[in-house]
Parts: structure tokens; sequence; C-alpha cells
């Protein structure tokens, strides 16, 4: 899909970053992309069993540094609407935030979609996730559709949001 070079600030040695769609089932990787869960989250997102049906049946977009995996997006087609995918998760290992890898992932992410035919995607985004928001909001263009209080997230409630494609302009 894309190909970047970063310079991590804290060495000088550059990283070759790629973002990828996995279409193919590959099981060596239900155990990185478990790692990468259990690493971004308080409680596990999923089980292995859950990750191997949605890498089969799903589609999972990652990111690497070289050939590392520093983070996943894993999506699904909505059952209410072929037209619509819905964002389920979305993580990047903690060393690797703060650099605009997450927001690069997702372009990668939503360019890949819009190739695919796709016109809208759907996501849930924890309500105390206010940097997460301002970026769907912000940098990509997301509305908030509704909000799903005490439905996850011990109560906290989350915010579901939903962009539609053609309205973004795929510069971020």
């Amino acid at each position: 899909m894309e190909r970047y070079h970063l310079t991590r600030s804290f060495n000088s040695e550059g990283y070759d970053l790629t973002i990828a769609e996995i279409d193919l089932h590959d099981p060596t990787l239900i155990p990185v992309l478990t790692e990468l869960d259990l690493l971004s989250y308080a409680e596990p997102t999923f089980s292995r069993y859950t990750l191997g049906g949605l890498m089969r049946f799903g589609r999972v977009f990652v990111i690497r540094a070289d050939e590392l995996i520093i983070g996943a997006c894993h999506t699904f087609r909505s059952f209410d609407d072929p037209e619509e995918i819905v964002i389920f998760n979305m993580a990047l290992r903690p060393g690797w935030r703060g650099h605009g890898l997450g927001t690069r992932l997702l372009a990668g992410v939503l360019e890949r979609l819009r190739d695919h035919g796709i016109k809208r995607v759907v996501l849930a985004v924890a309500s105390n996730n206010h940097r997460a928001i301002a970026v769907y909001r912000m940098k990509f263009g997301f509305q908030q559709v509704d909000l799903l209080a005490n439905e996850f997230n011990n109560g906290q409630g989350y915010h579901l949001l939903r962009l539609e494609l053609s309205a973004w302009s795929g510069q971020n």
C-alpha cells in the first residue's frame, strides 16, 4: 500500500514503514496480533479463535517497521449495510505511539477500503479517549451518530462515529 521512511526521535536508526492488507489467512500471525492487543488494552479484545475468524472473514491491515508489526487495524463488513465497514479494533505498540503512525495506518486503511468500493466506515471509541476522538473527527471527518452508554467499557460509554468515504479528502 504505502512505504515510509521514519527515523525514530530517540536514535538515528531509520525504519522502513509499510502498511499492508493481510489478504491470506496466516495462522502464524495470530500470536503476534494477540500480543499487540494485550499490549494495547487493559482487557483482551479477542481470543485467538475470534482473531482467527477476523483474519479469515474480515480484513486485517498492519503497519510494519522493517519486518516488525507495530500496529494493526481489524475490520469487517456491516451485516445491515454491505457498503459499510466496521473498524473493530485498532492498536499500536506502546513505544511507537505519538509519531503519527496511527493516523498513517488509518489513512492507508481508508484508502484501501475506498479502493474496494466501500462507501462508509463506522467505529466505536471510548468516551474517555479524547485524543482518538479528536483525531477521528478533526483529521478524518468522522461524525458522531450515537452514544453507546453502559454498553461497553465498564459503563464509561462509547461514541459511535461514521465517515462517508466520499466526503474524505484522503489528506491527513
